[in-house]
Order: structure tokens, then sequence, then C-alpha cells
């Protein structure tokens, strides 16, 4: 059986974001996508419990009010998810970007391609990941539920 991916993509670009979710809609039909608009809204998402876990980010850089970079520190500091599993998913391929988001533990750094295929290829290597990954465990040693 094939585990439900959930994500909270956090892109303030609506035709990025549009895109993105027509074509996880293809790539992994009955995935739960909700978005947030910049990282202030998806602290707000997560801490509201509105999102199945287990669940991914896919997480933008350049946002208003709080950027990626200052969400993902927030998120592992004292969010309450400091766990959750983060995808920067972003233009940027700026090596102190990509440096600053390892050094705060994201899980993966994913430059989006200007065209459907490249992102295409980035969600169906996601939703590959999804099913074939261990998820973690809870503070129980309880393994989360599947979707």
């Amino acid at each position: 059986m094939t585990r439900q991916m959930n994500i909270l993509l956090v892109e303030d670009n609506p035709l990025d974001a549009m895109i993105v979710e027509r074509t996880i809609s293809k790539v992994a039909p009955g995935t739960v996508v909700e978005r947030a608009e910049d990282g202030i809204e998806a602290l707000e998402v997560i801490k509201s419990g509105s999102l199945p876990v287990p669940f991914m980010v896919l997480l933008d850089i350049n946002m208003p009010r709080m950027n990626g970079h200052e969400f993902l520190k927030e998120l592992r500091s004292n969010s309450g998810a400091p766990s959750s599993i983060v995808f920067m998913f972003t233009t940027s391929d700026s090596v102190q970007d990509i440096d600053k988001a390892y050094a705060e533990h994201v899980n993966g750094y994913i430059v989006k391609r200007p065209n459907k295929e490249g992102i295409k290829n980035a969600l169906e290597t996601l939703q590959s990941y999804w099913t074939t990954c261990e998820l973690p465990c809870r503070p129980d040693g309880r393994r989360l539920n599947l979707v």
C-alpha cells in the first residue's frame, strides 16, 4: 500500500504554488496539500494541528514577513515540530542559501527548475522518498501513524 503524502507548501508566489499543487495532484493523487504564504502562516498551520501527521514541508526561501531560513530556524528550535521533514524548494541556487539551509538541518535542498518537467521530476522523487523511507518515531517510541 502506498503511503499518502501530506504536504505543507510554504510559497508566496500564487503561480508557483498552483503549478506545484497541480503537479502533485498528477504525481501523487490524494496528497493533502495545505499552503501557507510565508513562514509565520506556516508556523500557525503547524501549531494548529490541521495538517495530517506525518507531513513534509516544501519551503521557499524568499517570502515576506518570515523567509524560509527564519522559518526553518524557528521550526527546529521551539515550534513543537522540530523533527519535521523539510525540503527547501526554491529558485535560489546560491551556495550561501544552500549552506545556511543545511546548517539549520533541512532534509534536502531542491532548486526549482523553470519548467514543468523539472518540477514533475522533483515531486516524483519526493513521492518515492515518502513511500520508501521509514518515518520518525514519536517520543514514546511508537511510529507515527501512516495515513
